[in-house]
């Protein structure tokens, strides 16, 4: 078994959605921040391609680079629809990100014509445990860094002007295009003490550093000095670093994961991020979706319940046949939501609802 960054993140955001994740036949989905994420990366890598004559970049000219995303962008959104990957499709969205993505080319341009090449790029990194899963990860940039530099940020890894054993002078460095960034000045201008440690907490307990420094490390022998968070919209990094007390953090973390998969437990967690999950359709199964109007507590009257249907089927011999002794009372049809009519998706052997027959069965 394979364990990646992105398992353990879905698994803790929702193991239901880990499931449908890993389903097969169930369609994976986007949205415009992660396509637009997906596609600056792909663009930032492509600065460092080869080219005939030796220069800093692959495009010749800051204007160059900007007008082959805006290209990257279009192809990439028709790909989507072509193929309906996008969730609620909006073309203002599309020109928003569009040119959110142009910032976040333009800074990285700015930021790095004249610095050192990163050492590696989007490099594929991937180690066994003793517990025989294979643990993976793809590192966006490595990047060495100096005496100073380390000096500065852990004065403790230096003495005498010698990194610390077992130690090595690179960082991992990770691109972000995301609004939000870890700069407590960003919507506060004097920050108390305790606002800045809440704000950064996650950046300094994040799995993704932990899990790509202890990679690295077990890969390499050695300990990469930190994990730079590099937010391309604003051009700011943030540093931070893991020690072996976060390594355990991260072994209880996959242990939960593997004990749990095993175990075939796929519960729900509802909240906020399902709005853009990308199986919100599996998720409700063969029920259908609910839309309420707003109104006034116990005033309104007006108020209707919109029944949509879900274009989502079960395999049959899955489903428990209940031998019903009267006939079901025919209910007045409600208003269906008319809408163009997609291919049904078929769930398979749903561990859940093996639970519940066998639960069934035994009482």
């Amino acid at each position: 078994m394979i364990v990646s960054k992105s398992d353990l993140e879905a698994y803790s955001d929702c193991p239901r959605k880990w499931y449908y994740k890993h389903c097969p036949g169930i369609p994976k989905k986007t949205n415009y921040p992660q396509l637009c994420g997906i596609e600056v990366h792909r663009h930032v890598a492509q600065f460092y391609r080869a080219t005939r004559e030796p220069r800093p970049f692959f495009w010749k000219t800051k204007k160059s680079a900007i007008n082959a995303w805006f290209n990257r962008w279009e192809r990439a959104l028709n790909q989507a629809e072509i193929q309906k990957k996008l969730i609620l499709p909006d073309k203002d969205k599309a020109k928003d990100y569009g040119k959110i993505g142009c910032i976040c080319i333009a800074n990285y341009w700015n930021d790095n014509i004249k610095a050192p090449r990163p050492l590696q790029i989007e490099q594929h990194y991937q180690t066994r445990l003793d517990n025989g899963v294979s643990l993976r990860g793809v590192f966006d940039q490595v990047r060495q860094v100096s005496s100073d530099w380390i000096e500065r940020h852990r004065p403790e890894l230096v003495k005498k002007e010698e990194l610390a054993k077992g130690y090595e002078n690179i960082v991992i460095v990770d691109l972000k295009t995301g609004y939000p960034s870890y700069d407590y000045y960003q919507f506060k201008e004097d920050p108390s003490l305790m606002e800045k440690i809440r704000l950064q907490y996650e950046l300094h307990e994040n799995l993704q550093a932990t899990l790509y420094s202890f990679l690295y490390e077990k890969v390499n022998g050695k300990r990469p000095v930190g994990f730079v968070w590099y937010h391309l919209r604003s051009k700011k990094t943030f540093f931070t670093y893991r020690e072996n007390r976060d390594y355990l953090v991260l072994s209880d973390i996959i242990d939960h994961f593997l004990e749990n998969v095993k175990a075939q437990s796929f519960p729900k967690h509802s909240g906020k991020h399902c709005r853009f999950c990308d199986y919100i359709k599996a998720c409700r199964e063969d029920r259908y979706f609910l839309v309420v109007e707003p109104e006034e507590l116990l005033k309104d009257l007006k108020g209707e319940v919109e029944i949509v249907p879900n274009v989502i089927k079960k395999d049959p011999y899955r489903q428990l046949k209940l031998k019903l002794t009267l006939p079901r009372k025919k209910k007045k049809k409600p208003i269906i939501y008319s809408k163009k009519e997609e291919k049904p998706i078929v769930l398979r052997n749903l561990p859940w609802d093996e639970k519940k027959k066998l639960l069934v069965k035994n009482n």
